[in-house]
């Protein structure tokens, strides 16, 4: 089945830190529970899955409950029973990974590989990925972890099998990190090349196969897709079924299929990339010096930021290798920028002051689609989920990353158009900067509604329904975010106005509440008359302390370092 959608009427021309700490923290802490938006109905999701016919995975497929169409099934036998057998080689293998969706991806694991993977997991709740050490030796001197097989059937009922062998798999993600377990969906990078070389899968070295467990099967695709309509450079996503002796040969799961930041993706958007990707990297983090915005109001904001993943202060993101997307970069140009940031004041001229450094057309457009498309948890919102190229022209781009938790999704419902990272405050405070940003930004808006979103959506979710890889719950998941975008229309134009002579960082319905955006009804719970964190009188560390008390805060000098906060009007 093809993935192309509805053409639009009218169109103008993943570090060491984990969102998943800073989330599950605060959804244990009542008073701050409001803050982060923790996740509720219709967004608490399961692992559903289908069971396929006889024939195995990659079998003849069907509809409904049964599958989305596949290639002719293999006969249960060797090693892994029910696994599909090959009838085409990996070099003469027609595939589309996406144009097409339905293609069937069956993964052969052994036990000891998969109790290597699940290492990082964590095991509790929602896993919590633990970073490699960066040892310099390890007991087998191997450090990928892989697959036996890699079975995969091109979608439709002429589709072939391949088996591309022994392929490098890994278990990833930040909130959506799942072990891979009977009862569990992960999310898989795949690197098909790293143990035969050269080897290509439809043309991609690397894939990553995601479970939808937080942005549920529709809004990463979505995201991605109106990213690319709206003219900013994005991966592009599909759908497949993926299999697996883990979870038995009679299962296949619907899952969204996206292409990584790697040098594949810089070679087909070169025109829009400054002519390629001379290096990339990915992190959690802000340039060295700088708290993340933590997706709270920052910098010229009352009380400051405060930020939910905190990262040590003075390091630079750019020295850990680990986050280059490409083969190896050359962090010198980067460092650099990140200097000069550090000694551009923020102000009128900041724009001016780093015009040789920033692609700032890109900049003023990453950070409007950011605001429509309400990707709270990015580069600009809350320092995560960065992307950053530096182009081959030598300017410096964000490309969005993640992009799950976008349009209502519960832990960001309502994202402002102000950002709270360093390039994001400066440009804000920067009078020319910003007038540039509303400019782009009515341009964004009248591309977004020429484009018809509700019709892309319609588009996809018929795909899905087509291919039956609906599960419970989808269909009201559609409608609430189909309800979100036509209310997010009316929205937009009445919000730009709200900003156009300067920032206001809490988009309604959240009001200014003294340092933090947050419901009327909320402003000052658990706190005095200084707000919470805000401080006030004797304050220490900027909570609690004299009137101003915080009913979570680290206290103030009169109660002492590290003390209670506030209890009451007067607290401390």
């Amino acid at each position: 089945m093809s993935t192309q959608l509805p053409s639009p009427p009218f169109a103008r021309p993943r570090s060491s830190r984990t969102r998943a700490i800073s989330l599950l923290a605060l959804c244990a802490i009542p008073s701050a529970a409001f803050l982060a938006g923790c996740p509720d109905k219709p967004d608490n999701y399961y692992n559903y899955y289908y069971m396929n016919g006889e024939g195995g995975a990659g079998g003849a497929g069907g509809s409904g409950e049964t599958g989305g169409a596949g290639g002719a099934g293999g006969t249960p036998g060797g090693e892994y029973p029910g696994a599909p057998v090959a009838d085409a080689e990996v070099v003469d293998h027609a595939l589309d990974v996406f144009g097409t969706i339905g293609n069937r991806y069956w993964f052969a694991v052994s036990e000891e590989q998969l109790e290597l993977m699940n290492e990082g997991t964590g095991g509790v709740g929602i896993p919590i990925a633990q970073r490699d050490f960066g040892d310099i030796y390890s007991p087998t001197g191997e450090g990928a972890t892989f697959v036996d097989h890699l079975w995969v059937t091109a979608a439709g009922a002429d589709g072939k099998t391949a088996d591309y062998g022994k392929v490098q798999v890994g278990v990833v993600g930040q909130s959506t990190m799942r072990p891979w377990t009977k009862r569990s969906i992960p999310n898989l990078n795949v690197d098909v090349d790293e143990f035969v070389d050269e080897q290509r899968l439809g043309g991609l070295e690397h894939l990553r196969f995601n479970n939808g467990q937080v942005g549920s099967i529709f809004r990463e695709r979505l995201t991605l897709e109106l990213y690319a309509r709206l003219d900013y450079p994005a991966p592009r996503a599909s759908y497949a079924w993926v299999s697996s002796n883990v979870w038995g040969a009679e299962v296949s799961i619907p899952y969204i299929v996206v292409e990584r930041y790697k040098k594949a993706f810089c070679a087909r958007l070169e025109s829009k990339l400054g002519g390629g990707c001379a290096n990339m990297w990915e992190f959690a983090g802000d340039f060295a010096g700088n708290f993340p915005g933590g997706g709270f109001p920052g910098g010229g904001f009352p009380g400051g930021g405060i930020p939910i993943d905190v990262v040590p202060v003075g390091g630079s993101v750019f020295d850990d290798p680990g986050n280059c997307q490409l083969k190896k970069c050359d962090n010198t140009r980067a460092k650099e920028l990140e200097q000069t940031i550090a000694d551009t004041p923020e102000g009128e001229g900041f724009k001016a002051a780093l015009t040789g450094w920033i692609d700032w057309p890109s900049f003023h457009r990453f950070q409007c689609l950011s605001w429509v498309l309400a990707t709270g948890d990015d580069a600009l919102h809350n320092s995560n989920n960065v992307v950053l190229v530096e182009r081959t022209d030598g300017l410096f781009q964000y490309l969005p990353y993640s992009v799950d938790i976008s349009l209502g999704q519960s832990w960001y419902q309502h994202v402002p158009l102000p950002g709270t990272n360093t390039l994001a405050r400066g440009c804000q405070s920067d009078p020319a900067c910003w007038a540039d940003t509303i400019a782009t930004c009515e341009d964004v808006i009248e591309d977004f509604a020429a484009l018809d979103p509700n019709a892309v959506l319609e588009g996809i979710y018929d795909q899905l329904s087509d291919e039956g890889m609906l599960r419970s719950g989808d269909e009201e998941r559609y409608q609430l975010l189909d309800a979100w975008i036509t209310e997010q229309l009316k929205v937009l134009p009445v919000e730009l106005e709200r900003n156009r002579e300067q920032p206001q960082p809490c988009a309604p319905p959240q009001v200014d509440c003294g340092g933090y955006c947050g419901y009327p009804q909320d402003c000052g719970v658990g706190a005095g008359t200084g707000g919470f964190g805000a401080g006030g009188g004797d304050a220490g560390g900027g909570a609690g302390g004299g009137d101003a008390g915080s009913g979570g805060g680290a206290g103030g000098a009169d109660p002492g370092a590290g003390g209670a906060g506030g209890v009451g009007p007067d607290g401390g």
